[in-house]
């Protein structure tokens, strides 16, 4: 969902790279841009100098287009400087779509969160008959009509994620949470930054120059989707996800910020607060609208302005139920069970 930048980000003046094309953005750190087939249209990776060779941040999605531009990566910036490792910041296609791919092709270790691994292993393989039934079952529970259900089956398949990946790919080391790597001369510290993506790690470096990567938990032009999932050991993602954002506001304004989409910018303060408004106003919807009671499934048209099918339908979903599940967490809201539907209702 867009949500235009707070007017106190500063954006670097270096235009974007095409694909197969490297742009400097601070010494040692080189901007790439890998294009996308849908929705986003691309999204950047970083590749950090390191002993005689290069750490890639995340590698596009599993599209010949995109292995073309590595192909041209190959025969250029990456002659002087081979890949040496290979950091996923999460599971999401467009981020480790290429890392079986680029693993088997250079040779090189990869480190990921366990959490990204998890989810990794379980979306490259079939799901079974009974996964898929509780999948089902969770549609109808929120307030989906069971033959809505029923034709969501190949978005609960994930055959998608599975085209747009290259396999899975072999993890050396499980980084956690305030880590530290040392690449280039450089402190990098790893920051376990959750609600987005279940496992999702951002890389901070203070000085001589401050740079975030950040992965999608900072984006500067728009908010990332912030899904409940069943799937996943987190009950309460938007909680994770503000606690998270908060942890990233205090991080100096000045700190060069790295996005996956967008452009790099300064103001990360500004832009988590500014993200943060946006959330609390979804949630003051919600409680607004169900002071009468309602399903998730129900509470869609008061937040967003069209209806949703397939796989944006499956996200728009998770959206408002870790909304809604954050304000029940927090006693704003009532669960109602009845019938085997879930309502929601605001608490007097």
């Amino acid at each position: 969902m867009a949500v235009p930048p707070a007017g106190t980000l500063r954006f670097i003046e270096q235009p974007a790279p095409r694909p197969g094309v490297t742009v400097p953005v601070a010494p040692g750190i080189h901007w790439l841009r890998m294009p996308l087939p849908a929705g986003l249209d691309h999204i950047n990776l970083w590749l950090l100098e390191d002993d005689g060779g290069f750490v890639l941040v995340d590698t596009g999605e599993a599209t010949d287009a995109t292995r073309e531009a590595w192909l041209a990566l190959e025969r250029g910036p990456l002659r002087r400087l081979p890949l040496r490792l290979i950091v996923l910041t999460h599971l999401h296609p467009d981020h480790a779509g290429l890392a079986a791919w680029l693993q088997d092709r250079f040779g090189v270790p990869l480190w990921t969160s366990r959490g990204t691994y998890e989810q990794l292993q379980l979306l490259t393989r079939e799901p079974t008959p009974d996964e898929l039934a509780q999948r089902r079952a969770q549609l109808v529970h929120h307030g989906l009509p069971q033959v809505t259900a029923d034709e969501m089956l190949p978005v609960l398949e994930f055959k998608v994620y599975r085209t747009a990946v290259s396999g899975l790919p072999q993890v050396e080391r499980f980084p956690e949470n305030d880590d530290t790597s040392r690449w280039g001369g450089r402190d990098w510290r790893w920051l376990a930054t959750g609600g987005h993506a279940y496992g999702h790690l951002c890389l901070h470096s203070s000085g001589p120059q401050d740079i975030l990567i950040c992965g999608d938990q900072v984006l500067p032009s728009l908010s990332s989707n912030v899904s409940w999932n069943p799937m996943v050991d987190d009950a309460n993602p938007l909680g994770t996800y503000l606690a998270d954002l908060e942890r990233l506001s205090r991080i100096d304004r000045d700190t060069l910020t790295l996005p996956s989409h967008g452009l790099p910018f300064r103001g990360v303060t500004e832009r988590a607060q500014e993200l943060r408004r946006h959330h609390e106003q979804r949630l003051e919807k919600l409680l607004d609208a169900c002071r009468t009671a309602l399903t998730a499934v129900e509470t869609l048209p008061f937040l967003y302005r069209r209806q949703h099918e397939g796989f944006k339908l499956y996200l728009a979903l998770g959206e408002a139920l870790a909304h809604l599940e954050y304000l029940a967490a927090e006693g704003r809201l009532e669960r109602l069970e009845d019938g085997g539907v879930r309502r929601y209702l605001t608490r007097a």
